[in-house]
This record gives C-alpha cells, structure tokens and sequence, in this order.
C-alpha cells in the first residue's frame, strides 16, 4: 500500500512502471515460447486485404498457413501499441516464420513490391498488357476503367479514355490493388509532369492541355530522337495552320486498336477519327503516353517552314519545305532500303509508318 501522503501523480507513474514491467515479462515469455510452423515447408505467399483490421490481418495470416499461434501475434501487436501500423499487401514467406518474424514483416510493411515500367510511347493496350504480366491487372478490366466515363470525370479527363494522361514513368505498386488505383497513380504522375508553366504555354499557343498532349504523343510515335521533335512538332503546327490533313501513320495505325505490323492502302483509306489522311486538324485524342521531352516539343514547335518528313531507314528523318524535295527525299528512302534488301528490282517499299506524304 502507498504510504499515506504520496503525491497521486507518483501513484501514477508506479502504477504505470509496475505495468510496463508486466508487459515486458509477457512479451519475453511469449517470445520464448514462440516457435516456427511444423512440417513440411514449399513457400507461402499471403494478402492482407487493404483496409484490415488486427482480426483480419491475424484470419489472413492464419488461413495462409504462417500464423500457428495468433494469440502470440495479437499479444505482440497488443504489447507494441502496432496496431495501427499493420501494413496491407501480399507478404512472402520463403521459410517457416516465427510468430515475431510474421509481426515484424507485417508491421514494417515488407511487402511484395512490383516494379512497372512505362515507356515512352506506350499506349493503354501496351500498359495493359506490362500490368498482366505481373498479374497486377486483367487486361480487359484496365481497359475498361480507363475508359469509363465516372473515372475519366473523377480524374478530370476530357478525352474518351485516359489516353495520353498516363505518364511514362517506372511505377513500384503493391498488391491487391484496382485497375482504378493504377490509374489515379500515373494520371497523379501526368499531373506533376505536365507543369503550370506548360499549361500557360499551352493556352498561349491557343491550344487547350488535351490538345497539346494529343500533339505530344503523335511526335512521341513519330520520332525517339529528342532534337527532332520540335522540328516534328513545327509541322504539325504548319499543317494545321494552313487547314492541310496531317497524314501521319501513327494515328491511322492506332484507330486500327489491334495492329499487325502492317500498314496497308486500304488502312489509309478506311473512314474513321483517327485517319488523318481523310479528316484535317488533330484526331480526338491522344494516341500514346507521350515523355516529357515530346511534351515540351508540342508547346516549344521549332522555327522552321517544313512541311514534310520522311525516315532516312535509320530512326532519323529528313525534312523538307516543299513536296519536291519531299519526293525526292521519299525515292533515296526507297532506294536505300532495296539496296538493304539486296535484291535488285524488288518490289518498291513504302515509306515506314513516319511523316506526312
């Protein structure tokens, strides 16, 4: 008993040291008595569902087979005030875990992670089929969020799909996760990437930000060579001042959805929005995610007169103000890619997918 007169203040902190060292002396005894699962062992890969609480962590831990002893677990969460800090994710258990390793896993967070790369010029269906790779997402469910009209309104899309709003970028995503998750994390991406000065230089130029990342992500498939594509993007901007059609494959390319490779004459004459050969002015969205450098070429086009560009069979191209030396241009193409082919009097190639003709 307290000694008549004690301060109550230190009735406290005895009564709290007096369990703190009860708390010390079960959580060493738990400790001790804590033991690895029995038998057999092939590896066990367990979900915590996002937005568990303890019972549902310890239930998914114990139906994954890791967690022979879930009053230890609880104790152990109990006694560290960590049970708020129990991650959600899927864990991976190589060897048989103790009751400790199972808590300091789950606490610490030490997930699967999964590292997704999306380059330059990948369009929905290429970064829905990177996602089904690491199993992140069925293909069709992706593609289907980013076209629905209540997640384009959410994340401020204008478009008919979020097209060109998904940033290229190498992406660190954690299971379970929704197709709509993904997608707010790289339109979040886009967002930072596409800056309040670009937005100004974009009205500036009297376009809106749709418009602009549409440009962006036509240079994108156009050229890879950073220094060509302000000179991509000043035809693209002659073109459209002077009201001429663009005539860019990579847009009749992407209206087919599913290409095969090929590029045909019927292709470039089949009606739809995104053949520019047939319509004039940009086609009604994006056709790819565009990088930054593309990005920046769409607002700062260079200040050159050109009109066309053709390949030179060597990822670069050549440039031309008028249709003759355009044409002229064209026929060294032909004439070099025969000469690959090594085959005198071979059929004549068409230009690759590349420029206005």
């Amino acid at each position: 008993m307290t000694a008549p007169g004690t301060p109550r203040p230190a009735r406290r902190i005895a009564r709290g040291a007096a369990l703190a060292a009860l708390a010390s002396v079960l959580l060493c005894a738990f400790l001790l008595f804590d033991a690895p699962p029995a038998g057999t062992w092939q590896g066990k890969v367990v979900v915590v569902p996002k937005g568990s609480r303890l019972p549902e962590v310890v239930s998914a831990l114990r139906e994954g087979g890791v967690l022979p002893h879930p009053l230890t677990f609880r104790a152990l969460v109990l006694l560290t005030f960590t049970g708020r800090r129990l991650h959600y994710g899927e864990y991976t258990f190589s060897k048989p875990p103790s009751t400790y390793e199972v808590w300091r896993k789950v606490a610490a967070g030490d997930v699967i992670a999964y590292k997704v790369t999306v380059p330059p010029g990948a369009n929905l269906y290429d970064i829905a089929d990177l996602l089904k790779e690491q199993s992140l997402a069925d293909p069709e469910a992706f593609l289907a969020a980013a076209s629905s009209r209540a997640a384009l309104d959410r994340l401020e899309i204008p478009g008919e799909s979020a097209e060109g709003y998904l940033s290229p970028d190498t992406y660190i995503l954690v299971k379970p996760i929704t197709p709509g998750e993904i997608l707010e994390i790289m339109v979040r991406k886009f967002r930072r990437d596409f800056t309040p000065e670009m937005e100004r230089k974009a009205k500036a130029a009297g376009l809106t930000v749709h418009q602009a990342v549409t440009i962006a992500s036509i240079i994108e498939k156009e050229t890879g060579f950073d220094g060509e594509k302000p000179l991509v993007s000043a035809v693209i901007r002659r073109r459209l001042a002077l009201g001429m059609p663009l005539q860019m494959d990579p847009t009749v390319i992407y209206g087919a959805k599913r290409f095969d490779g090929k590029l045909t004459r019927k292709d470039l004459l089949a009606p739809g929005p995104y053949n520019t050969y047939l319509n004039r002015g940009l086609p009604p969205g994006p056709i790819a995610n565009p990088g930054t450098s593309s990005l920046e070429a769409a607002l700062a086009p260079a200040e050159a007169d050109y009109l066309y560009f053709v390949s030179r069979n060597d990822g670069s191209h050549t440039f031309s103000r008028t249709l003759e030396e355009h044409n002229r241009a064209v026929e060294a193409y032909r004439k070099a890619a025969r000469e690959d082919a090594g085959a005198p009097g071979a059929s004549t190639p068409r230009p690759p997918p590349s420029g206005p003709s």
